[in-house]
């Protein structure tokens, strides 16, 4: 497969294999990060993808039940007493209105599917119009605790003031429930929004002269078939010049720090939130280093049948043998417990940490051949020992997993490890080799193919190293001018 990229980020032009391994060399802020971080916003927005259109709808339903509720504050506010009250809840847990309370204390629901929230909009708009709502309320409310004609007087008045409000209201969300934007639309859309947060609003390169008029372009394609072309203007997917069929990779995992493991979850990202101001909400769009962190505190159950489970076991057990020799233990929470010891996270060695991070990925991830990993440098912390280690992990990843990485370096150590260790295990067929270079009179790069000139690469890096060797003899009177 081939990724295109086009005017993005500081590339001018990049068509990267992305079929196996490939790896990206180059100086710092050379656009190396790019092509990784654009794969991955692709990937991750489209991750399952009729699941999260589903979701999506349900919440935005919620979220206009919950706008409906908000004139009958007094109306509400007598009702609460009375819902927390377990024997009420068992006897009227099928009664409209307290479903739609519990909606409008807890919100949506990962356990209801859409259907429900139609069912119970349409029950909804029923009880407005033949007044079944006020008048289950005010009844079951009338049996448990008495009210002051005062107060019953205020409470009529609210609802009769506000009632063809809620009828419109319901209607309008009718309409919304019946106007289904296509699969092509919402993942445009949801890409859009994750490309924006990744690339912290700046997705074209930023030497266009003008982005609105001017196109930047991400395509993946294999062959004849395209899975995806994405046109960007001002930022911004353009839809009407976009294509999107699939993404290809079910999953995508961006790994750029390990200092993501010792995170503590930001709650406000795994629950729903309410506000004085605001109806209750799930962020669908966060960065994927929240994303990551999220993802790793939870504890996943892959379900899998025995025979599965017995497969994905022999395919991974080559690479967590290597791991589990430099990391052989476990993290749980925010501990690192082997051999009946414990250790705080925060206080393993950093190196220590990427080892972790990928071990957590291969027991909680379900990893196939449509399974997409960027690595960021994932070296930098590592003595050369274990990056000879970390070059092994992947090519095995890569060789008994199927998976594609795609990962960024600057280290020669690194590049020669995986260089040796893709000849040893034999996929020297699916290991591709990328530099960037600067464009002349222009401050963007172009990715070029190294795969077959890898000594150029490595000529690269020796220039540094042997200015230093020459400027050392030179102060040491061994020679030099």
């Amino acid at each position: 497969m081939i990724f295109s990229i086009n005017n993005i980020g500081i590339i001018k032009n990049a068509q990267v294999k992305v079929d196996g391994l490939t790896v990206i060399s180059g100086a710092n802020n050379s656009g190396k990060t790019t092509v990784g971080k654009a794969l991955y916003s692709v990937s991750s927005a489209t991750e399952d993808l009729a699941k999260n259109q589903e979701r999506d709808r349900g919440i935005a339903l919620c979220n206009r039940l919950h706008e409906m509720m908000r004139p009958y504050e007094l109306l509400m506010e007598i009702y609460d007493e009375i819902c927390w009250n377990r024997d009420y809840m068992a006897q009227h847990e099928e009664d409209i209105a307290l479903q739609i309370n519990m909606l409008r204390m807890f919100g949506y629901g990962e356990d209801r599917e859409w259907i429900y929230y139609v069912d119970l909009l349409n029950r909804f708009y029923q009880s407005i119009k033949n007044d079944e709502f006020y008048d289950c309320v005010i009844q079951d409310v009338k049996s448990i605790k008495q009210m002051p004609e005062e107060l019953l007087h205020e409470v009529a008045e609210e609802w009769e003031s506000n009632k063809l409000y809620t009828l419109k209201q319901c209607e309008l969300a009718l309409e919304f429930v019946n106007s289904v934007p296509s699969k092509e639309e919402f993942a445009l859309k949801m890409i859009d929004g994750v490309l924006k947060e990744e690339f912290s609003g700046q997705v074209q390169s930023m030497t266009l002269r003008n982005a609105v008029e001017e196109s930047s372009y991400l395509k993946l394609y294999n062959g004849k078939k395209e899975y995806f072309n994405i046109c960007l203007k001002n930022h911004t997917v353009d839809i009407k010049s976009s294509r999107f069929d699939e993404s290809y990779f079910k999953q995508g995992y961006f790994v750029d720090d390990p200092y993501i493991i010792e995170d503590k979850v930001n709650r406000s990202d795994t629950v729903y939130r309410r506000t004085k101001k605001k109806s209750y909400f799930k962020s669908t769009i966060i960065p994927h280093r929240d994303k990551m962190n999220l993802w790793m505190k939870k504890n996943i159950e892959v379900e899998r049948g025995i025979s599965e489970t017995l497969y994905r076991e022999k395919q991974i057990a080559d690479v967590m043998e290597k791991i589990n020799s430099i990391v052989p233990g476990d993290i749980v929470g925010d501990t690192y417990i082997n051999a009946g010891r414990k250790w705080k996270v925060t206080n393993l060695a950093t190196g220590f940490k990427v080892f972790s991070i990928i071990k957590n990925i291969l027991e909680k991830g379900n990893i196939d051949e449509q399974s997409l990993l960027v690595l960021d440098e994932p070296e930098s912390h590592l003595h050369p020992k274990w990056i000879n280690a970390l070059a092994e992990v992947i090519v095995l990843l890569v060789k008994e997993c199927n998976i594609t990485v795609l990962l960024t370096t600057h280290s020669p150590n690194f590049l020669l490890a995986i260089d040796a260790l893709m000849r040893k295990y034999d996929i020297r067929e699916k290991c591709h080799f990328y530099q960037t270079e600067t464009i002349e009179n222009d401050f963007r790069v172009n990715y070029v193919e190294k795969t077959d000139e890898l000594d150029d690469v490595y000529a690269e890096y020796a220039k540094a190293f042997s200015e230093m060797n020459a400027l050392r003899k030179k102060y040491m009177g061994l020679g030099g001018d």
